[in-house]
């Protein structure tokens, strides 16, 4: 099986050209579980592949799979990558559309740098001042879904002051808990921990849902936790979101009373290319 593999600040992902359909679905998804493994295979955040559009006047599709096997709608760091793959091999042009599982995206690939439009985000669905008690704690939370319907990805972002900051591995537990909050969280949630370093720039932390770990960077994390920071009045845009892999730039534009034009960039890496042997697998 030929692949690519590809990072986005940290965030990194296989590849596989699918446009002839080659490879059906469970093996798709079989394929996610085995490769993504560290140290025993490729390793990877998770695995996408790139197809056919499913509409008219798209360049292709992308499908996007978590490393435990779960298909999401789209990643953003994924996105980005696959941009830039599809430039490159001359899938598509330099301004592009894509198809994803959630609806179509517009990118831009200027070297290793790609801007993906997000589209909007309906800020009125956005669930503010809320809180979650772990642990004797009380902490603010906001909660939001990017995308539409079933195909949307849940976000939560938990605010700590700078005094609060703790260790990851001490934040790890806090984030399962709000993962298997049911009742508000019926398909699990990513959740980002977001501190503010400036009007312009936060630092972002994301244990991502179906890796069940945190990431060296989440684009989709970065997009919710400055649209949070916006609404709550502790950042202009452009936004700088520094993650641990490198730094996400949002864009944030209010279309109308209750939209945001939501933008993200950031620069994008080729690791490797090759073909995973039988024993990867």
């Amino acid at each position: 099986m030929k692949f690519a593999k590809m990072q986005g600040n940290g965030n990194d992902f296989i590849i596989i050209d699918n446009r002839e359909n080659i490879y059906d679905y469970e093996k798709i998804r079989e394929t996610a579980v085995k490769a993504c493994r560290r140290r025993l295979s490729l390793g990877a955040d998770g695995l996408m592949t790139i197809g056919k559009p499913f509409i008219p006047g798209s360049h292709f599709s992308m499908r996007f799979f978590n490393r435990d096997g779960s298909e999401s709608a789209m990643s953003g760091n994924g996105a980005r990558c696959i941009a830039r793959y599809a430039f490159e091999k001359e899938i598509a042009p330099r301004k592009m559309r894509f198809d994803t599982i959630g609806g179509s995206l517009d990118a831009f690939v200027e070297g290793s740098e790609v801007t993906l439009d997000m589209g909007r985000v309906d800020t009125s669905s956005v669930l503010l001042d809320e809180t979650f008690s772990y642990m004797g704690e009380t902490f603010p939370v906001n909660h939001m879904e990017l995308g539409h319907g079933t195909a949307a990805a849940p976000h939560t972002v938990v605010f700590l002051e700078k005094s609060d900051w703790r260790p990851l591995e001490t934040l790890a537990p806090l984030a399962r808990a709000l993962q298997k909050d049911s009742t508000r969280f019926p398909d699990g949630t990513n959740v980002n921990f977001l501190k503010v370093l400036g009007h312009g720039a936060l630092e972002v932390y994301t244990y991502e849902r179906g890796v069940d770990d945190f990431t060296l960077s989440c684009g989709s994390g970065s997009i919710a936790s400055a649209v949070a920071a916006w609404l709550n009045g502790w950042c202009d845009s452009p936004v700088e979101v520094y993650n641990p892999g490198g730094t996400n730039t949002i864009l944030l534009e209010e279309a109308a009373s209750s939209l945001l034009d939501v933008k993200l960039q950031g620069l994008t890496a080729f690791i490797a290319e090759g073909e995973l042997l039988p024993d990867g697998l």
